[in-house]
């Protein structure tokens, strides 16, 4: 693939931290721009360097622009006048805007801190403009963000087009560069800079959760020279095209992966096979809302979509065989279809009973919008249904086949419901409901069906028990034979890395079909992270940022929700009500707020798990007056100076009260310049992580300890906190 652009400025900061300049034209060497980054601000008092975001002391710096003149760098205060940075009258201004003495030094050869990373930063038009389409009411320009080279990359998609240089070599009009890593960017992003770009904590928010904390690319200079607005950038990209890109299966994982392989900038070809005659479509609603199946299962791709996405959509197409060494599929009518890059979406087959001989249609499974439509016709007032199986599948037949009339018997082999899931708590709040609505539960039986032309007989504990239909609902099987037969590893599925890549080149399975690192988790939106992720992969970009666990089930007109990882063995933390706090996960009926709040506590930044550090230890303390209570909006972050402490940094957070020390324990950055993401006070300078509750410190750099966390109460219109004794 050929890559066209054209460079629309060129940035030099000859003083780090400060405003740089905007150049028609600039000399690039081996470590990059000249000029760049050879100077830096130092506090007069300590010596030590300024570090704006990191010391909100220094966070006037962006203010102040600096560029280069034949006497030495000249300071900025209005963007107008300019003066020579050692001039009496501008060390004075300088003093004046940061509140104390700093001196301009040139930094030695040995002692630059420019990025370690590579010594130039690219940055696309594209790449702002999409940003710009998600905060439209933030003010944003590439003096933000500190970009040496300002890049317009018209030919490529995507929200940051310009990954597609990472890993690459490229000219620059007379440079040759290279790709290395994406560029991550700091709380610096959310300063004001310059007379018009206001402080915007938004811009690093959205960094964060749509960008991975990345915007732009680090380039290494292979070939230094001059360098020119409007030069144009060209380059041969040498990895091999994904494309074209052949999708087997029509379920959600397949067709997301379709859509983001194109959100993401995939030009190419793709292709769905899929063995259904239906529309792609969702199949949650296939349980929760089995009495009327046709009317709410609105397709996931219609044909409008496919053919504006260019998403060719084989219905009704079984592929028989895979030759990975062709690089090619056979499908069921002997078509035979050479790929670039297979992805394997098969989802799995229902379970079936060892023995239960079928022929008269009054067995029924739950996998297919066909499966569904027998099912309901099934389901009328009066009729006897037989349920196999205590998880999501059975208990929402469960509760919909009584709302319709229908007489139930739910069989569970186990003691409790969804015993691989739930913990026994929740089980027993889940058979208390179902009992209430007059299912009649067997636990802990394993009963014997026969089905005849006129009912099922089923045979337990030595009774005979009659019914209309029997509902197998024992788990799925990953549907992995055409991968074992193409001699792929499989073992409870596809064997995959966590982007659902498998052992063999180009070849990836997500969905339920696919066994990554952490095992299966069948969920509607686990389908569409692995998607993402294969996407990302598959085009070389970086993975999308992780979440936590989303799942809900309706039954009886309530709604159970979970976040989290659950686990049956987990030990309860708290309750209220029917809301179960699990601490890494939580589960709530009809407690929306509740679960909203446990889905805050967990972190959207990774699957790590984090270190273990010991939370702050308890000491003695004595109550003061903070501030009024109306002086707490709901969401913000108030940094107030308190005479008996220092400066705190208080909070609302779904109403609640929280306030903690102001500096980060592992630098001198205020916490109440960065944000709240997941209950967690996030530093604004290196992301550290605090949890509001007590302190504890997730994804912090080693040597980092614990946030001291200070109880707080409101009264009588008033914030009182509680403060260690003096």
């Amino acid at each position: 693939m050929v890559i066209r652009g054209q460079l629309a400025e060129i940035w030099r900061y000859p003083v780090s931290s400060l405003g740089g300049e905007r150049l028609d034209r600039a000399e690039i060497g081996p470590r990059g721009l000249l000029g760049d980054r050879i100077f830096g601000f130092f506090d007069s008092e300590s010596g030590a360097h300024i570090y704006p975001a990191r010391d909100a002391r220094w966070n006037a710096a962006p203010l102040i622009s600096a560029r280069m003149a034949e006497d030495g760098p000249e300071l900025s205060v209005n963007g107008t006048d300019w003066t020579l940075a050692d001039a009496p009258e501008m060390q004075a201004q300088v003093a004046q805007m940061f509140g104390r003495p700093a001196s301009l030094r040139a930094y030695d050869a040995g002692n630059r801190p420019r990025y370690n990373v590579a010594p130039l930063h690219l940055l696309s038009v594209q790449a702002m403009e999409a940003l710009r389409r998600m905060i439209p009411d933030s003010a944003i320009d590439a003096q933000r963000f500190r970009p040496n080279l300002l890049v317009d990359l018209p030919d490529l998609s995507g929200d940051v087009p310009e990954y597609a240089l990472l890993g690459q070599e490229f000219s620059l009009g007379g440079l040759r560069l290279r790709g290395t890593v994406p560029c991550g960017r700091c709380g610096f992003t959310s300063l004001q800079v310059g007379a018009g770009l206001p402080e915007d904590p938004a811009v690093l928010r959205t960094l964060v959760r749509r960008f991975g904390r990345n915007f732009g690319i680090y380039c290494d200079v292979i070939d230094a020279g001059s360098l020119h607005v409007d030069a144009l950038l060209h380059a041969r990209v040498s990895a091999p095209e994904p494309g074209p890109v052949l999708i087997v299966g029509g379920g959600q994982a397949g067709v997301m992966a379709a859509r983001a392989l194109r959100k993401h900038g995939y030009a190419g070809a793709i292709r769905i096979f899929a063995a259904e005659r239906h529309l792609p479509y969702e199949r949650p609603p296939l349980s929760k809302h089995i009495c009327d199946p046709g009317a709410i299962v609105p397709p996931l791709l219609d044909a409008h979509d496919a053919a504006a996405a260019r998403i060719a959509l084989d219905l009704a197409t079984p592929v028989e065989a895979i030759d990975l060494n062709a690089r090619q599929i056979e499908t069921a009518d002997g078509s035979i279809v050479p790929f670039g890059t297979l992805l394997l979406a098969t989802g799995g087959r229902a379970r079936r009973v060892p023995g239960l001989r079928r022929g008269h249609g009054r067995v029924h499974e739950l996998r297919s919008r066909d499966d569904a439509e027998r099912l309901s016709s099934a389901l009328a007032p009066g009729t006897r249904l037989f349920i196999l199986g205590g998880g999501w599948i059975g208990m929402e037949i469960a509760a919909a086949a009584r709302m319709a009339g229908s007489e139930v018997s739910l069989f569970v082999r186990g003691t409790t419901l969804a015993p691989h899931i739930l913990p026994p708590v929740v089980s027993d709040a889940l058979a208390a409901l179902h009992h209430a609505h007059g299912v009649a539960l067997h636990f802990g039986v394993e009963p014997e069906f026969e089905e005849t032309e006129t009912g099922i007989n089923c045979t337990i504990r030595g009774m005979q028990l009659t019914g209309d239909h029997l509902l197998v609902a024992i788990g799925m099987v990953p549907s992995d034979g055409l991968a074992r037969r193409a001699g792929l590893a499989c073992d409870g599925g596809i064997v995959t890395d966590d982007t659902g890549a498998t052992a063999y080149p180009g070849v990836f399975a997500i969905g339920d079909v696919a066994r990554p690192p952490g095992g299966r988790i069948e969920t509607w939106q686990n389908a569409n992270l692995q998607a993402e992720r294969a996407a990302c992969r598959i085009l070389g970009q970086p993975a999308p940022p992780t979440e936590p666990h989303h799942f809900w089930s309706e039954q009886f007109g309530h709604r159970l929700q979970i976040v989290g990882q659950p686990d049956p063995q987990a030990s309860l933390i708290a309750q209220d009500g029917q809301f179960w706090d699990f601490g890494s996960f939580a589960v709530g009926i009809d407690t929306p707020e509740a679960i909203h709040r446990a889905a805050r506590k967990l972190s959207v930044c990774t699957t790590a798990a984090p270190r273990p550090s010991a939370a702050v230890a308890p000491v003695a303390r004595q109550e003061y007056l903070l501030c009024p209570a109306t002086d707490l909006i709901e969401g913000a972050l108030l940094r107030i100076v308190h005479p008996a402490r220092g400066p705190l940094c208080a909070t609302r957070q779904d109403g609640r009260i929280y306030v903690t020390d102001d500096r980060c324990p592992h630098a001198v950055a205020s916490l109440s310049e960065g944000f709240v993401e997941g209950g967690r006070l996030i530093c604004p300078l290196h992301f550290a992580e605090f949890d509001l509750q007590d302190g504890r410190p997730h994804h912090a750099p080693e040597g980092c300890g614990p946030l001291m966390v200070h109880p707080a109460s409101e009264r009588d219109g008033q914030v009182f906190v509680s403060l260690p004794h003096p």
